[in-house]
């Protein structure tokens, strides 16, 4: 594993969930510390409401067919409803996992680098030092929270399901964590943005884009954000 990027993903290190100040070297210190929102991962990672839309097109196809087949609308409706016990213990399962999910996962910001530890049976921990990343970026939803996805050097970068659920979307074959579901996510990622100007002292120079509330962190500020 390249110096750049350091993981720590054997099952048997007793990695505790919470990274804490006693752990740390002498001269780092925490700067911010957050768990996921679980309701925003359920509907982000695991996607809860994919599932919804599945089994709502799947019970009005059953509508539709038994409705043709007997010309009883009310004979339709009572065969959909019985896909409804599937469709409870389908999303109750999502939202445990999630729950869970979110218990075992903590994103913590030093002065040096960016930690997240995470993994309900495997516990795992993955160390990104701010000097390393090319760039990060912010998006924000309508209640506050939001993800955080990091660009960082293509050698020594974890694979996608090593990082999964916290792995940008559709980047399978160039892997790059994303810190999901972040409460106040505008509040954590300015943080994260004076932490690489920090950092890298102005190497690179941030582009923001406002669009869509997706942008860069740092904007207007020298950094490698």
């Amino acid at each position: 594993m390249s110096e750049l990027i350091k993981e720590e993903l054997d099952e048997f290190d007793d990695i505790k969930p919470v990274l804490t100040a006693d752990e740390l070297p002498l001269g780092e210190t925490i700067l911010w510390q957050a768990r996921p929102d679980w309701w925003r991962l359920a509907l982000g990672a695991f996607r809860l409401r994919l599932v919804g839309i599945y089994f709502l097109i799947f019970a009005l196809w059953r509508i539709g067919v038994t409705q043709h087949e007997t010309g009883s609308w009310a004979e339709g409706i009572a065969h959909a409803t019985s896909l409804l016990p599937a469709f409870g213990f389908g999303v109750v399962m999502i939202m445990l996992l999630a729950f869970l999910t979110a218990r075992a996962t903590t994103f913590t910001l030093t002065n040096r680098r960016l930690v997240m530890r995470y993994g309900v049976a495997l516990p795992a921990q993955l160390n990104v030092p701010l000097k390393d990343v090319d760039h990060a970026a912010l998006k924000l939803h309508a209640d506050g929270s939001g993800d955080i996805p990091l660009t960082l050097p293509r050698r020594g970068r974890p694979s996608y399901f090593q990082l999964w659920p916290y792995a940008k979307p559709l980047k399978i074959f160039e892997a790059e964590p994303m810190l999901r579901a972040v409460p106040d996510a505008a509040k954590a990622a300015d943080m994260i943005a004076k932490a690489l100007v920090a950092s890298q002292g102005g190497r690179r120079m941030a582009v923001p884009d406002h669009s869509e509330r997706h942008s860069s962190l740092g904007a207007g500020h020298p950094a490698a954000v």
